[in-house]
């Protein structure tokens, strides 16, 4: 790390390099105006009273922060008053027990700004606007060029006040970095950037129209990377340097004050991956890039490898190698296979689009200029809960497991139908808003005259989180083994037992703990389960879209909310075990000790369960490992192979975990002792004393392989 990027480290961890808003007034006479003409009057005059951020050791400045004054960004949803509204009555909020509003992710598409620069799509405004006459439609493009303009104005104040700065300076080597930067900020992001240094600079300003994920990062800046080294203008010194800069404002742009500053889902971004041509993408940038991130003590971004079946075990490797480096726990891993499938397959979006996907924060999948669709919740154990507690006459006269699946069955897509409808109904919400910015740099948006917040994204899913999916496979595997095939129990026995909350049949969930066939285990009965549940729900889901027409696909993580805990607290007792009140399992994995095969059995059982790739939405697999797998060098090679394997064999994601059980309940008890102790939760990490005690428990109870 050079002395420069120290410097810049030492601010930004202090929380001083966070661009803190400047409040701006504006003319009440603005209300005769138009809606659309108002708010964008006054985003572009919010914009232009801001303040450039500007030390003696920038090489980038441009980024601000909304503060809620005016129509923000569609990230933050700063100034969105429906949505706001929205948030007040159903965020965090379940309806029906059944389902609740969350928040949502999205990248920018940053290779049109880089191919075009803000005046090309200007130029596209402009075209659009000779295509649409609706009145609304032209009114919207009119005030995206109002905004884009404000931009490029933006850009040139910043350059005007980087000059300014630059006279101040006496270190020779900082002053010229700040003429420097002043005179590209007259170019870019007016005009397409013709550097590397260029290209990253005009990321940073335009990472204010969706301060989020950066998406697809090495593939869109390695032609300038390329070039520059070839013709010898970048060093690789240099534009290791330009990397950290940009990873460091990334972090600024969250506020120390907010719990989120230490959460690497606030700027989530991919690398490697199917590139349109159908190679895999991961190059020495790629590389670079990551070696460049984890050199840094932050914790904004965390990064992906996108594998594929032309990754290396080399890189692969590599980045494994990069992740048990890092104190900061910021490299996850995904399945290009798997999700590539399920994209053009299920969602019907071509290949050389869907391989522009990255996962956004805590891992959703968003592909470039798009956002995620639908992140709500669902409390996928209610129908369970209704055929065991409501309905249970219609599963005790089941004769054999097949009838007694078709009543669940019937439960469950009632229930998504529900859940979908309310998803609907959370999209209507915050459709009501118009935005403006953000709108600039998603796909579409400008051609079909409609905010991205109206479905303006052609090139979209959409994937609802549902909480519970083990406990359901579970309890539907032990209805299997202990009713129907051993026959231990009858139905009368177990739904007894479930409706007096397993008081008095102690003996039998001792039982049932003790012999169940859970997943994870790779053995006939619970994979079978498991299997025919995503068969089921790719049959159901495979056609159906949302209200703006994107496909439907199943996610399973939390996020950084505890619904696993407010769903779980009103949900009567599961066959699986599970008490009336006890947290919902979120993910795709296994916990407290039922994987009891060990690690290969668990990884095979999650490759399995999904040929189809139905459940390639928002999906986290959690794996605990002991440290000797990771930290000893020749039980690493071995665990590399046998992570390698599970992804050729179809697993969709992972995310290690490598802190024994005893540490993790000692740092409950004594979490001074503990402050430094950082774990993967669900598609970002923290530190484990700042999260929630529901998360907490939920990490203590994850099976630690060996």
């Amino acid at each position: 790390m050079t002395e420069r990027i120290a410097k810049l480290t030492a601010l930004t961890l202090s929380g001083q390099m966070y661009a803190t808003p400047v409040a701006t007034t504006y003319d009440e006479a603005d209300r005769l105006l138009s809606r659309q003409h108002m708010e964008s009057k006054r985003i572009c005059e919010y914009i232009l009273n801001q303040e450039p951020k500007l030390t003696e050791y920038s090489c980038m400045t441009g980024f601000f922060n909304f503060d809620g004054s005016v129509v923000g960004d569609a990230f933050r949803r700063g100034g969105h008053k429906a949505t706001q509204e929205a948030f007040k009555l159903f965020y965090l909020k379940p309806i029906d027990h059944l389902s609740t509003m969350e928040w949502q992710h999205a990248t920018a598409d940053y290779t049109k700004i880089l191919k075009k620069g803000i005046r090309g799509i200007i130029g596209e405004i402009d075209a659009s606007l000779e295509v649409h006459s609706d009145p609304e439609q032209t009114e919207f493009l009119t005030a995206l060029r109002r905004v884009a303009n404000a931009l490029i104005a933006w850009a040139h104040k910043c350059s005007d006040r980087a000059l300014e700065q630059s006279r101040k300076i006496e270190v020779e080597e900082y002053r010229k970095n700040l003429v420097r930067l002043s005179k590209a900020l007259k170019r870019v992001p007016e005009n397409a950037p013709e550097t590397f240094y260029e290209a990253i600079l005009c990321i940073y300003v335009c990472f204010s129209a969706d301060p989020d994920s950066i998406g697809t990062l090495d593939r869109y800046l390695y032609p300038f990377y390329q070039r520059d080294m070839a013709n010898g203008t970048l060093t690789k010194e240099a534009a290791t340097e330009y990397l950290q800069e940009l990873f460091l404002m990334l972090q600024a742009a969250t506020s120390i004050t907010s719990p989120h500053f230490t959460r690497g889902g606030e700027s989530h971004f991919c690398i490697g991956g199917y590139l349109p041509s159908g190679e895999d993408g991961f190059t020495e940038l790629s590389q670079l890039i990551v070696e460049s991130m984890i050199a840094l003590p932050t914790y904004i971004p965390q990064v992906t490898l996108r594998w594929t079946k032309k990754t290396s075990r080399e890189v692969f490797r590599f980045m494994l190698d990069c992740e048990r480096r890092d104190p900061h726990k910021r490299i996850a891993f995904q399945n290009d296979e798997k999700r590539i499938k399920a994209y053009t397959e299920i969602c019907h979006i071509p290949f050389e689009k869907a391989v522009g996907y990255t996962t956004v924060g805590c891992n959703e999948p968003a592909f470039l200029g798009a956002i995620i669709g639908s992140n709500s919740k669902i409390n996928f154990v209610h129908p369970l809960e209704t055929v065991f507690h409501q309905k249970s006459d219609r599963i005790e006269s089941a004769n054999s497991y097949d009838e007694f699946f078709d009543v669940f069955k019937s439960e469950l897509f009632s229930d998504l139908t529900r859940a979908y409808e309310y998803d609907d109904f959370y999209n209507k919400q915050r459709a009501q808003d118009i935005n403006y910015i953000s709108s600039l740099v998603f796909n579409d948006c400008i051609q079909n005259a409609k905010s991205l917040t109206q479905g303006g994204g052609n090139t979209a899913i959409s994937a609802p989180m549902c909480l519970g999916i083990t406990n359901v496979i579970d309890s539907l595997c032990v209805v299997m083994q202990f009713v129907f095939d051993e026959q231990i129990f009858t139905m009368r026995e177990l739904i007894s037992a479930l409706q007096a909350n397993w008081q008095g049949y102690e003996d039998m969930r001792t039982v049932i703990l003790k012999k169940g066939k859970f997943f994870g285990n790779d053995d006939e009965t619970s994979n079978y389960v498991a299997q025919r549940l995503y068969r089921e729900l790719y049959e159901f889901l495979k056609e159906k879209t949302n209200l703006f027409g994107y496909h439907i696909l199943i996610g399973d993580l939390l996020g950084y909310n505890i619904h696993h805990k407010w769903f779980g607290e009103h949900t009567k007792a599961t066959p699986d075990g599970r008490f009336w009140g006890d947290s919902l399992k979120f993910g795709l994995g296994q916990s407290e000790g039922r994987d009891r095969e060990g690690l290969s059995a668990l990884l095979n059982s999650i490759a399995k369960v999904d040929p189809n790739g139905i459940g390639c939405g928002s999906t986290v697999t959690n794996i605990t490992l002991d440290e000797q797998l990771i930290k000893n060098d020749d039980n690493f090679e071995k665990t590399v192979d046998l992570l390698l394997t599970y992804f050729q064999n179809g697993g969709v994601h992972f995310q290690l975990t490598y802190v024994s059980k005893d540490d993790l309940r000692q740092a409950k008890c004594t979490p001074e002792d503990y402050k430094h102790l950082r774990v993967r939760v669900t598609g970002f990490s923290d530190y484990f004393v700042k999260l929630n005690e529901a998360i907490q428990d939920d990490i203590i109870a994850r099976t630690e392989q060996r």
